[in-house]
């Protein structure tokens, strides 16, 4: 492996709201998208690659410690991955920074980093080619070089406007459509060269985020930022729909850097755990249980009679009762799923229950909808879902300890109360 190879540095210091309730208690970079964090994913293929050192740029006592506590110094993140030499996990002590870039400036400072920096969004799944992207960056004599990729709709990114060349001439934080110079946007990677530490310094209290402040910076005092195009895979996961859509691209194989394991393996593009394969073995041979393709369940799960299972990925340890129907929607661990249940393009949070005869569907017709807002039902964490009940798009579910957390945000209406839950809709 390369020797060159940049020290990583993980942004992962957003509060992950647009998730609530799955992030109530789990911070973003750690809720698990089929089977690992999300994280752990990018650093895997970071980690592949070459890359040995990684700093979380990561705020708030919450937020830091959950992840010291995960990822610990890397000794065991090494020797699963069996590396040739181990990787180093380092945090960005207690300081209070005034955004992503000014975060990164602190453990730059701090860890006195003097190579090149690759920066990375926590809650990103990316498929990179690093030769090419690093190799690109060396032949511009690129001071920044940010990584790019093609999107339909702009609105909620940064937007490139490059040369043929390849140096961005203009940068657009979340532009209107009239106003987005490309449909080139920001996947949230970037790779700094070491004379970064010295714009820093001339920036003084400028340097807050590399989106609004540093790169339009860069861009007007003349310093090369250059613009390369992942031809890879990419997704955002900050919001439920984009979630479930990275979920579904992963069990169809379209994300090239993570596999099911060959253990797992039942049937062709459907992945049981062995534990669980044990022991629903008869009602398998026997056809009680349908497991339909692009899906992956975990272990000890128990699965009753006349199942149906399709594109979907169920957690360890979950309980699926007899007669339900669980299609293209995520079950996280320790899930109860009752009797004659209905599941549909849907986010169930681990240690939840569903009573028998229940629905949570998204793809429930809608009245009003500007076609754009996230329609995904999402039920938190600890939820029960009682019998009967029919949770349609948009809705969300959490326990009710968590309403001061959730409407706190502004961002959320409520709907009502039951004795054990809110329900609320983004505003």
């Amino acid at each position: 492996m390369p020797s060159d190879r940049p020290t990583v540095i993980a942004i992962v210091g957003g509060e992950g709201t647009r998730m609530f309730p799955l992030t109530l208690k789990v911070p973003k970079p750690l809720l698990s998208i089929c089977g690992y964090p999300t994280l752990l994913r990018m650093f895997e293929i970071l980690a592949h690659q070459g890359c040995r050192e990684f700093v979380f740029a990561s705020k708030g006592m919450e937020n830091t410690t959950r992840l010291k506590e995960y990822f610990k110094w890397g000794r065991g993140f090494s020797s699963r991955l069996n590396l040739d030499s181990n990787v180093t996990f380092k945090y960005q002590p207690n300081y209070n920074d005034n955004g992503n870039a000014d975060a990164v400036r602190k453990c730059i400072e701090y860890y006195e980093i003097k190579k090149d920096v690759l920066i990375v969004s926590g809650d990103n799944i990316l498929d990179i080619n690093l030769d090419k992207f690093v190799n690109f960056h060396k032949e511009k004599n690129a001071l920044m070089t940010v990584g790019l990729t093609k999107v339909d709709d702009v609105s909620q990114y940064g937007v490139a406007d490059m040369t043929p060349d390849g140096r961005i001439k203009r940068f657009v934080e979340k532009p209107g459509k009239r106003e987005a110079p490309s449909n080139l946007a920001n996947i949230g990677f970037y790779l700094l060269s070491p004379k970064i530490r010295e714009v820093f310094e001339e920036m003084g209290n400028r340097v807050l985020d590399f989106g609004f402040d540093v790169i339009p910076y860069l861009i007007k005092n003349g310093y090369p930022v250059y613009g390369y195009v992942n031809e890879g895979y990419w997704n955002d996961i900050g919001t439920p729909g984009r979630y479930l859509s990275t979920t579904q691209d992963i069990l169809r194989g379209r994300v090239a850097n993570i596999k099911c394991s060959e253990s797992n393996i039942y049937k062709p593009n459907r992945c049981i755990h062995p534990t669980t394969t044990r022991k629903v073995k008869e009602r398998l041979e026997r056809g009680e249980i349908h497991i339909g393709e692009y899906t992956l369940i975990g272990g000890d799960c128990d699965i009753g009679e006349n199942v149906i299972i399709e594109s979907s990925f169920i957690g360890d340890n979950c309980i699926i009762g007899d007669g339900t129907i669980i299609m293209g929607s995520v079950v996280m661990d320790f899930t109860n799923i009752g009797k004659n249940v209905c599941l549909n393009k849907c986010i169930i949070g681990r240690y939840s229950t569903i009573e028998d005869s229940s629905v949570v569907d998204s793809g429930m017709p809608v009245e009003f909808s500007s076609g754009e807002e996230d329609l995904t039902a999402v039920v938190g964490e600890n939820v029960t879902v009682f019998k009967g009940s029919v949770i349609g798009p948009k809705k969300r579910v959490a326990p009710i300890e968590d309403s001061y957390e959730i409407l706190k945000t502004k961002k959320y209406l409520e709907l009502g109360y039951d004795k054990k839950n809110i329900y609320f809709i983004e505003g």
